[in-house]
């Protein structure tokens, strides 16, 4: 009996823990789709460069007292691991958010949002290129039927765009903003590095800014200011606090209680969140290319987890 309700209190607390880590994968998730929106607001205002730049700064300034404790404790843990710690950073801090904000300038919050809808089959493939971790037959289809529906947004629903070679730029930097962000989470269940999550938040943010700060240079120097005003304090601090601290935190904890696969099926939610938000706070359209496009996405996004759902990917090694 003692037995039976100990497995049963085992249980009852990792489904605690899962229920936790699905609530913070969708605030996180809410999170990123006000920051898409945002960046496509702001575009007139503040540079790119400037707003990745001063957002990570503004967070780092904001977490650092609480990380610098567990920092200490765990100094060796994160020697030991600086390299693994630094490709992270990279990914995440650096890559993923100055292209997705450049992104911005070229294309809508609406086509931002549903190009990221593509971020588990990146996954997928991401975690077959790392790990050979091989996709089955099912899986690789519903890539292509994903992929058919990201082309089908990119050229804009027009054949004589896609003879034409004619598409957005902006649309193919998302592309790659989110090879960048399926990276950072296959690494970061690859490496499992075991240091506290607020440790992990903190150095990464500060390796990201000091990644991000050469480019932010180049950009003052390509246009001769520095981009900010009295009006981004307010961006600043929302992107800093809600975008960057919370939802990589709630992110961190849902890879590593739930898995990158599963946890990038969050991302499905995005898409509603962000295309509400774009046309209530922005006022763009959605047009039938984004309707058909959006649902072959995720017609071949459900084909390629369906096996994730049964058999998740393990990224440890």
């Amino acid at each position: 009996m003692d037995t039976y309700m100990t497995d049963k209190t085992t249980r009852n607390l990792l489904l605690k823990d899962k229920l936790y880590a699905y609530v913070g994968l969708t605030f996180a998730v809410s999170c990123w789709a006000a920051n898409t929106v945002l960046a496509r607001g702001v575009v007139k205002e503040i540079s790119p460069m400037a707003l990745s730049f001063w957002r990570w700064s503004v967070a780092l300034t904001l977490i650092f007292p609480f990380g610098l404790m567990h920092i200490k404790r765990e100094m060796h843990v994160i020697r030991r691991n600086k390299l693994r710690l630094s490709l992270l950073s990279f990914f995440s801090v650096t890559v993923y958010n100055s292209v997705l904000y450049e992104a911005a300038h070229f294309t809508t919050a609406t086509n931002m949002s549903i190009a990221t809808a593509t971020l588990p089959a990146i996954t997928i493939v991401m975690a077959w290129l790392v790990i050979n971790d091989i996709p089955s037959r099912l899986q690789i289809a519903g890539i292509f039927i994903s992929a058919l529906g990201m082309a089908i947004i990119i050229f804009r629903g027009s054949l004589e765009n896609i003879y034409r070679l004619e598409f957005n730029y902006g649309d193919l930097m998302v592309i790659g903003s989110m090879t960048s962000w399926s990276l950072y989470s296959v690494f970061l269940r690859k490496f499992d590095i075991k240091i506290h999550p607020i440790s992990l938040l903190t150095i990464t943010i500060g390796l990201g800014v000091l990644f991000i700060l050469p480019f932010y240079c180049w950009e003052i120097i390509v246009t001769g200011k520095f981009g900010i005003g009295h009006h981004a304090i307010p961006v600043f601090l929302f992107t800093a606090i809600f975008p960057s601290i919370l939802a990589y935190f709630f992110w961190n904890n849902g890879v590593a209680k739930v898995g990158p696969s599963t946890s990038a099926m969050f991302l499905y939610m995005l898409p509603v969140f962000s295309a509400y938000l774009s046309v209530t706070f922005l006022g763009e359209e959605i047009r039938l290319f984004h309707i058909f496009g959006g649902m072959l996405i995720f017609i071949g996004l459900s084909l390629a987890v369906q096996i994730t759902r049964s058999r998740p990917v393990d990224i440890k090694t």
